[in-house]
């Protein structure tokens, strides 16, 4: 049973209320103020009945001291109509739940004692249900910290793997370009090789300016904001990944309003799109066309590049997009391309999806 606490001078009326409610609480009953106030320091009540009129200390006076001591218990004030203003007062400061005019009747009081018990409760589950929600947050935070330590670790650990790749890879590219100024004095399957040793090596340099990039782009999330003209930019990208294009025999179809303005960090735009670029021709078959269509969509650009050749699955999209790998040896390796791409794109408030097809991929880019 809940314990209540009833205080009041005259006896007569604690043992009224010890019968009217002795089967629903576990009652206790005090003539005294201050003796309350010791049960009040020792014990915590569901609800807390005063009389207002007692020689010691006014009701009003004794419900303000166990609001200091016991803020969750609910409070009632017995009195008379001649006590109204100090019971109004009470109410306007918070120090009471609810006044019960003299002389009470026994159903009305049962009823407002009950309620006062549930919002008692209800306090109760509420500040428990907001110590848990605290302590969640809490764990949330340092689960999110210690995410963060480890990123910045994965992150510091990939760029000095990369650097420290790199010497031995200048060497190697150093010796590989040696044997390519003197491959015609080779014998054709040892031109072969070198031709194999060539595309390696670069392959390698390219893995590692992306794990680079693409720790740099995690690490360094201002953008620096200025026009971009989608139209020039592409057809600027285009001829600079001539050589790329051409060692496919790939030919480009460009069809875009000019100018196609957007606002962007322009040096992390032009890595989104050389990248995009990169994973269309390492996808594309020979002799391919690359079809690139930008539409003005009101708020936003849509750049779309298709390819021919077979159709790449959404898994496998999401897999690349994400910079990971899983399941993907049936497909051409392209590191971290279209991880990069997607990641800058998203910075500036954009999306990168593929084509129903399965054979285009198309971002949409914000105006501003």
């Amino acid at each position: 049973m809940e314990p209540i606490l009833i205080v009041d001078d005259e006896k007569d009326n604690l043992e009224a209320l010890r019968r009217l409610l002795r089967n629903d609480y576990d009652v206790t009953l005090e003539t005294s103020p201050f003796e309350a106030l010791k049960r009040v320091q020792q014990q915590e009540f569901s609800v807390i009945v005063s009389d207002q009129r007692m020689p010691e200390m006014t009701g009003v006076e004794l419900l303000e001291k166990v609001k200091q001591i016991s803020p969750a218990t609910t409070r009632i004030l017995l009195t008379g109509y001649s006590d109204m203003d100090a019971v109004v007062g009470a109410i306007n400061r918070g120090q009471i739940y609810q006044y019960v005019g003299k002389p009470w009747d026994p159903d009305d009081f049962k009823i407002t004692l009950r309620q006062a018990a549930e919002s008692y409760q209800l306090k109760r589950e509420v500040e428990q249900k907001n110590r848990a929600l605290s302590k969640s947050n809490e764990e949330l935070k340092a689960a999110l910290e210690s995410l963060r330590v480890l990123d910045r670790a994965k992150a510091r650990f990939l760029s000095l793997v990369s650097h420290e790749l790199n010497t031995p890879l200048t060497v190697l590219t150093s010796f590989v370009q040696l044997l390519k100024d003197n491959k015609s004095s080779f014998p054709k399957d040892i031109q072969k090789a070198v031709s194999s040793l060539d595309s390696a090596t670069g392959r390698f340099s390219q893995i590692i300016e992306e794990v680079l990039l693409y720790t740099k782009l995690e690490s360094e999330r201002s953008l620096s904001t200025e026009a971009f003209d989608l139209d020039e930019e592409t057809r600027a990208l285009a001829k600079e990944l001539a050589k790329e294009f051409n060692a496919k025999k790939l030919s480009v179809a460009l069809k875009a309003p000019s100018p196609a303005i957007i606002h962007c960090d322009r040096e992390k735009m032009r890595q989104a799109l050389e990248r995009l670029f990169l994973n269309t021709i390492a996808f594309a078959p020979e002799g391919d066309k690359v079809r690139i269509h930008i539409e003005d969509k009101g708020k936003f650009y849509s750049f779309s590049i298709s390819r021919g050749g077979p159709p790449l699955s959404e898994e496998a999209f999401v897999s690349l997009t994400s910079g990971s790998q899983n399941n993907l040896h049936h497909h051409k390796d392209l590191g971290l391309s279209l991880a990069i791409c997607r990641f800058i794109v998203e910075i500036h408030g954009g999306t990168t999806e593929l084509s129903d097809s399965g054979t285009a991929i198309i971002l949409k880019l914000s105006k501003t």
